[in-house]
């Protein structure tokens, strides 16, 4: 079987998706593929890549490397595609359109599904009309004039942002970009001093912006694997050294943990299945997602954090972490997700 394998992108997420590509690469069953290695650079140049390196996280990453001049033709000549993606241009449906345009099978979720829930706002705004509990929050647009206004749920626009939230939200915040992963464009506000730079920072990686309230909760996570019946494992817990899950907490700071099964009680884990479930085929879902929650320490509710269409492979991510929990091997994994692409073609 023809399989290209396509890392890197033109996303904020560009460095991790090389990691999780090696890992990838290195739990391959390689003998059941006849496989074609593709990074895409940050100026969204395409190179076939040497497969002998170790470690594609590293800046020797294009050595030996050919630039791909027929892109189109490349993806038709494939039999299925793992595009091993995270975020814009990569996660967003982007991509997802290319590879239908060229009727190649891939892995992941469809177009309509990776760009809904690439993009927070109107994630949320379906998943309230699927009845999945969510915590307050503002959805916040930088205009093309420059201005930041709030837009509410008929799209009506107000200028005094600040005021909004205080008088809806009260401080402390989260506020996130929109449309990144990797928890870059995310920062808690604690006072309203810091408010506009923040939203100055966020404004960099999204027009479009998220405020939410900030509750005291536990992190939980799931891993959904499946098109029409799905499976869903139990939810592991993130342990995060610091304020909340950084970009740094996940993928450098080795004090920060995730634990499997989530130190939470059986009826707890059960709901957050059935919500992992329903937020997974309230955006069309296919073949795989994480889908992440927070439980309030203080009242136990549940609250959809987000859903990742195409979460981190590396070797420590939970995704693959949560699989093997639920008896399917990194190896096993990426075979049953090839079998679920070629399954929707």
């Amino acid at each position: 079987m023809k399989l290209l394998i396509i890392c890197g992108g033109q996303s904020t997420e560009h460095t991790v998706s090389r990691m999780s590509c090696t890992s990838v690469l290195n739990n391959i069953h390689k003998e059941k593929y006849e496989i074609t290695l593709v990074g895409i650079d940050l100026e969204g140049n395409w190179y076939l890549l040497d497969q002998n390196q170790a470690d594609l996280s590293k800046d020797t990453w294009l050595d030996n490397a050919k630039k791909v001049d027929d892109v189109y033709g490349l993806i038709q000549s494939q039999d299925v595609v793992f595009p091993i993606l995270h975020g814009k241009y990569g996660e967003d449906g982007t991509i997802q359109g290319l590879f239908e345009l060229a009727k190649t099978p891939y892995v992941g979720c469809r177009t309509m599904g990776s760009a809904v829930a690439m993009d927070k706002i109107y994630t949320k705004k379906i998943l309230d009309t699927a009845g999945i509990p969510q915590v307050k929050s503002l959805y916040v647009k930088e205009r093309y004039d420059g201005d930041f206004v709030v837009v509410d749920h008929q799209f009506n626009e107000r200028k005094d942002v600040l005021a909004v939230v205080k008088e809806e939200i009260g401080f402390p915040i989260f506020m996130k970009a929109s449309s990144s992963g990797s928890s870059v464009g995310c920062y808690r506000v604690d006072s309203e001093e810091d408010f506009y730079d923040k939203l100055n920072d966020a404004g960099k990686y999204d027009r479009k912006i998220v405020i939410e309230e900030c509750i005291d909760c536990i992190e939980l996570e799931t891993a959904v694997l499946g098109n029409d019946d799905v499976m869903v494992s139990r939810a592991g817990q993130i342990m995060p050294h610091g304020e909340f899950y950084t970009f740094e907490s996940k993928y450098e700071d080795e004090e920060s943990k995730t634990c499997i099964p989530a130190l939470v009680d059986k009826d707890i884990q059960e709901q957050i299945r059935q919500y992992a479930i329903k937020v997974f085929k309230a955006i069309d879902g296919h073949g795989l997602s994480r889908v992440d929650f927070f439980l309030d320490k203080k009242t136990n509710k549940i609250y959809l954090n987000e859903i990742n269409t195409m979460p981190g492979f590396t070797k420590i991510s939970m995704y693959p972490q949560l699989m093997a929990d639920s008896g399917i091997s990194y190896s096993d994994l990426i075979d049953k997700l090839i079998d679920l692409a070629l399954e929707v073609c």
